[in-house]
């Protein structure tokens, strides 16, 4: 169903290059497997618990999952890859899709808005998400975390990141293994929504979603942390990266959308 060569994917957890053993089994020399989805055909590349978090972190990463499957559940159309929304064709804009195009964290829909109706038929598109969504995509998909990429180095011309940035407990990781599999010459794209925190909270709220649970360590119930331009500049500089474009649209007096591309 997904015809990604298996020389692109390396073990998510050790970058080791990766054995076949048999359909539907794949394994690391350090002996870690790798299953394939049986009713969908795709990798499954998520780890039973990320090493790079403490068991806090971890436990609230799974709370923030659980309340985007209830978001994309109740209110489909809030999702920025949902609809053909002004700020996702912005950002497919800026994106100039060409090559081999990585979006990490392409969401539950069969395709991000963003490609959508900014597509570029010469790119060849592949997407990676916690949640299944979906199936089966209008893109190639493996089912895998941004701090742990299946895929080995310098692959990509493009990756892209549409505010899932946000959803990371480590964004400098993320930015890293985005950049580790970038091609020196391609670039990393990265759209961050900026919320001042004096922006007023909304008049009224669904019951349900009263009802979710903040993780602990959390902003709020989507959002492990918030970002002002400035601190993020810096994340992205200590992620070794180096931004050479970035564009500012006003959404209205507290909120922003900022896109930036980064190389390495």
């Amino acid at each position: 169903m997904y015809d990604i060569p298996l020389d692109f994917h390396v073990s998510p957890l050790t970058k080791e290059q990766l054995t076949k053993i048999d359909d539907a089994t794949l394994r690391d020399e350090s002996g870690n497997e790798f299953k394939l989805n049986a009713e969908h055909g795709f990798w499954e590349f998520l780890p039973d618990r990320s090493p790079i978090y403490s068991d806090e972190e971890w436990k609230s990463f799974q709370t923030l999952i659980d309340n985007f499957v209830i978001s994309y559940d109740r209110n489909p159309r809030v999702n920025v890859s949902y609809d053909e929304r002004p700020d996702a064709l912005q950002f497919g804009e800026f994106c100039n899709y060409h090559g081999h195009v990585l979006d990490i964290g392409c969401g539950p829909h069969k395709v991000p808005s963003y490609i959508k109706f900014k597509r570029n038929e010469e790119a060849k598109y592949y997407g990676i998400d916690i949640l299944v969504g979906e199936q089966p995509k209008e893109h190639n998909f493996v089912q895998a975390m941004g701090e742990h990429l299946p895929y080995r180095n310098d692959l990509f011309d493009i990756t892209i990141s549409g505010t899932s940035i946000l959803h990371y407990i480590s964004p400098t990781t993320g930015i890293q293994e985005a950049l580790r599999v970038t091609k020196p010459e391609g670039y990393l794209c990265i759209w961050l929504g900026v919320k001042s925190n004096d922006a007023p909270a909304p008049k009224e709220s669904p019951e349900w979603y009263k009802n979710l649970d903040i993780p602990d360590g959390a902003e709020n119930p989507f959002h492990y942390k918030r970002y002002s331009i400035e601190v993020f500049d810096k994340v992205i500089t200590d992620a070794g990266g180096e931004i050479f474009e970035r564009e500012e649209h006003q959404v209205d007096e507290w909120r922003t959308n900022v896109f930036y591309k980064v190389r390495k």
